[in-house]
């Protein structure tokens, strides 16, 4: 069985920096443009079966595949972003002004991270991979699977099939829209490829500073 992890594209919130956790925020322009280009990419690695999170700027990348391949979109809370409570909505400097313990803790050990009023990385974590092993229950050997989530969901899945302790969570980085692949048989678990973008243009791909 092949899980195909599927991040959204480019959100408004996503370009000015600010956190979305479980805030429901639509794709921008250029985030409808990634997910044209990855619903393409997806679909020609045929997946059997479509799973999303709940939230739009995951389920307008999924609607777009389900366009391609007549697949129905199966919404799944576990595959949610990391629930940030009161920092829903804020940049990086806003943490590091009024919430400065928070923001030191999530720079040198996010494990130790609880979000105020939200979830820690570990509830993130578990939530995330017992909705993997419900895939891996229900489905074939054979199937592939596509899920669309988000950075932090991606990253906590990937960080547990790897063995990545949650402390060097921040070692990974994932890009919007991207792909990554795992493959799960009779010889066990495996990362077959990691924040693929290989599919997008060039005015697709984010910049980083």
């Amino acid at each position: 069985m092949r899980i195909l992890l599927v991040r959204h594209g480019e959100t408004d919130w996503n370009r000015s920096g600010r956190f979305q956790g479980q805030e429901d925020i639509h794709l921008n322009q250029r985030g409808l443009a990634q997910s044209r280009e990855t619903a393409k990419a997806v679909a020609a690695l045929k997946p059997t079966a479509l799973y999303s999170s709940p939230l739009q700027r995951t389920m307008e990348v999924a609607d777009e595949i389900s366009r391609l391949l007549g697949l129905p979109v199966i919404k799944h809370e576990g595959f949610k972003e990391l629930a940030l409570g009161d920092l829903e909505g804020i940049t990086g400097e806003e943490m590091r002004t009024r919430w400065p313990e928070v923001y030191d803790t999530w720079r040198n050990d996010p494990a130790k991270v609880v979000m105020p009023h939200g979830e820690s990385l570990a509830q993130l974590q578990k939530r995330a991979w017992q909705a993997i092993l419900e895939l891996e229950k229900s489905h074939s050997q054979g199937e592939i699977l596509a899920v669309v989530s988000h950075n932090f969901a991606i990253r906590a899945i990937i960080g547990k099939l790897l063995g990545v302790p949650l402390a060097n969570f921040h070692r990974m980085s994932l890009d919007l829209a991207s792909i990554c692949a795992m493959e799960f048989d009779q010889r066990g678990r495996r990362l077959l490829y990691y924040n693929c973008i290989g599919h997008l243009s060039s005015q697709s791909i984010e910049p980083h500073h």
